[in-house]
């Protein structure tokens, strides 16, 4: 994008239609009063970066010390049992899927508004606010920053296996069903319920790094607009 400002609409026309011809896209900024913003945007260091990293990191430490609470803090309190072990991998391999999708559908909220401020003013050529601008600007950020904590999340689920508490528990459960000489029979109903439920988990994975992919200039430049929503739309 080349970002272009002036007073002069007929002078700034014929800029843009220079950088149209050179193959780049011109942004109009407005009047010369944008000038200076436009000359220390270079300076800036990921500027729409800000918000979503921001965001992230303040949903992140609101629902890590609501785990902390229900799931350490409480049963130490009532319960006298200690858990805290649970920060270490617990609690983040929550705290991760629901930050994945909260941010996911902060990527396509902004285009319902859009379509909804759209329908009740009448027309599609008026500015949208600046709230709204600035989010639907930095929806690919959140994107992709939603996409790390669901590529987390599936790194922790995968060292679950190999947890003491977890196999302490297995090991204690094995224990128990000798001590009373009694075999659990499987409960295929739950054994669908598992297995389905970590089949889905892994082909959902697999349509968000595929959304992912699709969202980067490089590819998203090769497929053609019927293509691209039909991504969006799995």
């Amino acid at each position: 994008q080349v970002f272009v400002c002036g007073d002069d609409m007929e002078a700034k026309q014929m800029v843009m239609d220079i950088v149209r011809a050179l193959g780049l896209t011109p942004l109009d900024k407005g009047s010369l009063l944008a000038a200076q913003e436009i000359e220390n945007y270079p300076l800036q260091l990921f500027p729409m970066w800000k918000f979503p990293i921001l965001l992230s990191l303040g949903l992140t430490a609101f629902f890590f010390f609501y785990c902390l609470t229900l799931d350490v803090i409480y049963p130490y309190v009532y319960e006298n049992k200690d858990f805290s072990f649970f920060i270490a991998i617990s609690i983040p391999n929550k705290i991760c899927p629901i930050l994945a999708l909260i941010l996911l559908a902060l990527v396509y909220l902004p285009g319902v508004l859009a379509a909804i401020i759209q329908l009740y003013r009448g027309t599609k050529y008026r500015r949208f606010p600046d709230w709204l601008d600035k989010w639907m600007l930095c929806r690919k950020q959140l994107g992709l920053v939603a996409l790390a904590f669901a590529s987390v999340h599936v790194l922790y689920t995968l060292v679950i296996p190999i947890r003491s508490f977890v196999r302490w528990r297995i090991s204690s459960n094995i224990v128990s069903q000798v001590l009373n000489n009694k075999t659990e029979p499987l409960n295929t109903t739950n054994a669908w319920i598992s297995d389905s439920y970590v089949a889905l988990g892994i082909l959902g994975f697999f349509l968000f790094v595929l959304l992912g992919i699709t969202s980067l200039p490089s590819v998203s430049n090769n497929v053609n607009w019927r293509e691209f929503r039909f991504v969006q739309v799995r």
